[in-house]
């Protein structure tokens, strides 16, 4: 089954705003098992849009149309599809007595150019929008059928919800729900990783892949909902090769995996930060993580090994981890401190140029490496720097 999105609009096709609606519609059809094959962007022009709805009905099977719908001069996407059909627009009386009550309820008189929400090809069936002015339709061209959807979030999933997958269910049943396994890496880049897992054997009809998005690389095994019981057994072979770079698995963030073990096993931090800046303050307080204090001291902080000892845990020291990342040293030194109840973990790192030229990034780096430093001594493994880029110059 080939299911397709058609994004409309100039704003989207010059960048000037992202579209989060194909992202959402992407992972909501594919855990519903309507894998996405193909996606376009058209721009506000009408016979652009005719010639793609045209050319795309004649490849897809399920196409989602989403924006242009609205009431201003350059929405035009209920013509185009009336052209692209060959038949005209007709006014839906049951949707404009809707859209009279909206701007009733908020003490508004609705304005002329409003009608034209209200029209929508001949034949098209009409979706309700529970959101906002603007009805979406259903119809069919060639053998492919078409749900045309307003632009706003909001608007676009309520009617994804309940109008376009009831009615895609039934129309197109999904052949078999999709599984996509999925772990995020962090201190190799995606060549190494998928070196490391070149050899795999997959179960038949089984992909392996990879997204990297620096500094983390996500590998994903994808396939059928019924092989769950071979995907898990190569899954696990997947986890064992990768487990010194596993942050996490599944769609989650390393926060707020973190977060959950230090609750389950009762335990604040305490932080330290240098260059880092208050990066990690901020990614472990957006996940809700247990902070007893935190303290921003500045990229270029000189931090030691002995300095590091005024920081110890100031609160009880058998539920406190303290964590520190130094300012940068010399001008190409990091230092990253652990201070568990039983142990103190220092790392000195070197830091390249490319690395120091970039602070944004290394900022992100050093943050990521920190949380890894907390949860492996968290979860039992070796407390190690991974990171490649980070090359050890010293440990105590």
């Amino acid at each position: 089954m080939k299911v397709e999105m058609l994004s409309t609009g100039d704003e989207v096709l010059h960048g000037e705003i992202i579209d989060t609606n194909a992202v959402w519609l992407a992972s909501t059809f594919y855990e519903a098992g309507y894998a996405m094959t193909f996606r376009t962007t058209s721009g506000d022009s009408l016979a652009t849009l005719v010639d793609t709805l045209k050319q795309r009905s004649q490849v897809a099977d399920i196409l989602v149309v989403n924006g242009g719908l609205g009431p201003t001069s350059d929405d035009f996407t209920s013509q185009a599809a009336a052209q692209a059909a060959g038949v005209g627009l007709v006014r839906n009386e049951q949707w404009l007595t809707q859209i009279r009550a909206f701007f009733a309820r908020r003490g508004s008189e609705m304005a002329d150019i409003n009608l034209k929400q209200a029209d929508i090809p001949e034949m098209a069936e009409m979706l309700p929008n529970g959101n906002g002015t603007a009805c979406g339709f259903r119809l069919q061209l060639n053998d492919c059928q078409i749900f045309f959807t307003p632009g706003p979030p909001s608007e676009f999933q309520l009617m994804i919800t309940e109008q376009v997958m009831p009615r895609l269910r039934y129309l197109c049943p999904a052949p078999e729900k999709l599984l996509c396994l999925r772990l995020t890496t962090f201190g190799r880049g995606e060549s190494f990783i998928a070196s490391q897992l070149a050899d795999i054997a997959l179960p038949a009809g089984v992909t392996l892949g990879y997204r990297a998005a620096a500094p983390i690389v996500e590998v994903k095994l994808s396939g059928q909902e019924a092989q769950r019981a071979e995907m898990q057994a190569c899954w696990q072979t997947i986890k064992i090769l990768m487990h010194d770079y596993l942050l996490f698995e599944g769609k989650s963030d390393f926060a707020t995996e973190i977060t959950t073990l230090l609750k389950a096993q009762q335990y604040q931090l305490q932080l330290r930060e240098g260059f880092s800046a208050g990066l990690l303050c901020w990614t472990l307080s957006s996940a809700q993580a247990p902070l007893r204090s935190a303290l921003t001291m500045g990229h270029q902080s000189d931090l030691g090994s002995q300095a590091l000892e005024t920081y110890l845990p100031d609160g009880d020291r058998t539920t406190t981890l303290s964590v520190t990342i130094s300012g940068l040293i010399d001008g190409c030194y990091i230092e990253l401190g652990l201070v568990t109840p039983e142990q103190r973990y220092i790392f000195k790192v070197s830091v390249s140029e490319s690395l120091t030229a970039s602070p944004a990034r290394l900022q992100a780096i050093l943050v990521i490496q920190a949380m890894y430093l907390v949860h492996r001594w968290l979860t039992g493994q070796t407390v190690q720097i991974i990171y490649q880029g980070l090359n050890r110059v010293d440990e105590t």
